[in-house]
């Protein structure tokens, strides 16, 4: 497979201009030669139930104490943002050319937004005229088809209640501030107060708002939504610089790419994703910390995938997606700290284990599947994992760790012999040098340099648009997931 930086012309080529429909794939260590395949059969030794990777069912003794519950799946709702490749085959090498990134490259809630009110109406509330985005009446679940499809930006949002719910959340962030610039009550991210809405009778001048404002209703309905747009996607920014990132990485590294920018991405003018993000990086940082069952509420609890694939949906015994029902909605004081009088739920430590429940799939949780056509390996997320990243002809753990800077683990400290798989030796190191709590350097490095990246690429971003920018929502400049639930109405202020 010929070694690309993403920055030339392999992949897709993005058009000018400030929309970017799609995004493409490329390589933060274009110099550094792919690991040898070794195929399915070392795969298997590795991610079929009973293997290397094999952690059982996930118990109160594996906690990580230091992140709650609800980052998992908000660094799910992270990935959903900006990576989307459905095409590519497993087993297939693949040059990055021939893929596509059907998500722009930009921690822009695209996810959320979709393409806006004029191309996908269906995600706004018409009665909002448009600002607002669309949810279920009864403000428990989100739009629904007849069918119960999901009416959101991208339907991988609703794989799993706990994504559905947090995906929910993000909405009514949104739907507040609009609420707050509509009101007077927030001001946009430069600190103006929006002008009121044109009135229905030809209004008279006042002082400091042009006549042609106070003429425009459909400008003013636009400026609405594009501030709301602009606050959120700035507030949700933030909470990945200064609390995501710190709580998954060694935070010594995140420190050093924030204050002193990504030595090894190199996004161009046209930014990238690279594959050590998408298929190793964030990988060690979310399926690691899936644990097998969660207390959604004070009533109700659940395995994140049934034991039973024909179990029924209703009542719920399960976190699968799909209609949430006022008694099985998430209380989010179970996954963040929203309430002092309660502990929340922690993920699972950070190791080189992945609860038994993820490498057995149920058909309907892997991506394009059906009943009978799929063998068992392609069940398991770790094989999927492996066979991807030789797919994709990925460098070796040791080999990344000598680029960055870092001494390699050794052969006994990895459990194996020579070059070994870039997702698995995140996820060793994670262990030993992270102390199961936080990814280790390599790995903190590749995952803080790419979103970091992202953000100073995106002329849109407030790195780029407003470096002194300080949340606007939050108290005396800070902002946490936390903070966000409040502002959606979702936990008590």
């Amino acid at each position: 497979m010929t070694t690309l930086h993403g920055t030339g012309p392999a992949g897709l080529e993005v058009p000018h201009g400030d929309e970017m429909p799609v995004g493409r794939f490329g390589r933060m260590f274009p110099t550094l030669p792919p690991r040898r395949p070794a195929g399915l059969s070392l795969a298997e030794q590795y991610g079929l139930p009973g293997g290397k990777l094999d952690g059982g069912q996930t118990t109160a003794t594996e906690e990580n104490p230091a992140i709650p519950a609800g980052f998992t799946y908000f660094g799910q709702f992270i990935d959903h943002n900006i990576t989307f490749d459905p095409l590519s085959v497993l087993g297939q090498r693949a040059g990055l050319g021939s893929l596509v990134d059907f998500r722009p490259p930009r921690l822009d809630l695209a996810n959320l937004y979709g393409s806006g009110p004029t191309v996908q109406p269906y995600l706004y509330d018409p009665d909002s005229d448009a600002t607002k985005l669309a949810l279920a009446a009864d403000g428990v679940d989100l739009a629904r088809t007849a069918a119960g499809t999901a009416l959101i930006g991208d339907p991988r949002n609703d794989e799993n209640m706990l994504l559905s719910q947090l995906h929910l959340a993000m909405i009514k962030f949104h739907n507040a501030i609009v609420d707050g610039l509509r009101g007077g009550k927030f001001t946009d991210v430069f600190g103006n107060v929006l002008p009121p809405m044109p009135p229905d009778e030809p209004p008279t001048e006042q002082p400091g708002v042009p006549l042609s404002i106070l003429l425009d209703v459909d400008n003013y309905f636009d400026r609405v939504l594009a501030s709301a747009q602009q606050i959120a996607s700035w507030h949700y920014q933030w909470i990945i610089v200064h609390e995501f990132l710190p709580l998954f990485g060694d935070p010594v590294v995140v420190d050093d790419v924030e204050r002193n920018g990504p030595r090894f991405f190199r996004p161009g003018t046209h930014p990238f994703m690279p594959v050590e993000f998408s298929v190793a990086g964030f990988r060690a940082l979310g399926h690691p910390s899936v644990r097998s069952s969660y207390q959604v509420n004070a009533n109700f609890s659940g395995k994140i995938f049934p034991d039973n694939p024909d179990a029924l949906t209703t009542p719920r015994t399960d976190l699968r997606g799909g209609p949430v029902s006022a008694a099985d909605a998430v209380d989010f004081s179970f996954f963040f700290p929203t309430d002092p009088m309660r502990r929340p739920q922690h993920a699972k430590e950070f190791n080189a284990k992945l609860n038994t429940q993820l490498l057995d799939l149920p058909i309907t949780a892997v991506p394009g599947g059906k009943e009978g056509a799929l063998a068992r390996p392609v069940a398991s997320l770790a094989v999927r994992n492996l066979l991807r990243s030789e797919a994709l002809g990925l460098p070796s753990g040791q080999d990344v760790a000598r680029k960055i800077g870092e001494e390699p683990l050794t052969d006994q400290q990895l459990n194996s012999t020579g070059p070994i798989y870039l997702w698995y030796y995140l996820l060793k190191e994670a262990e030993l040098l992270g102390s199961q709590a936080h990814l280790g350097p390599v790995g903190t490095r590749i995952v803080a340099e790419t979103l970091i990246g992202l953000l100073n690429a995106d002329p849109g971003s407030y790195r780029v648009a407003y470096p002194r920018w300080k949340p606007t929502l939050g108290t005396d400049g800070r902002f946490g997931i936390v903070d966000l639930l409040k502002v959606a109405g979702v936990t008590p202020d």
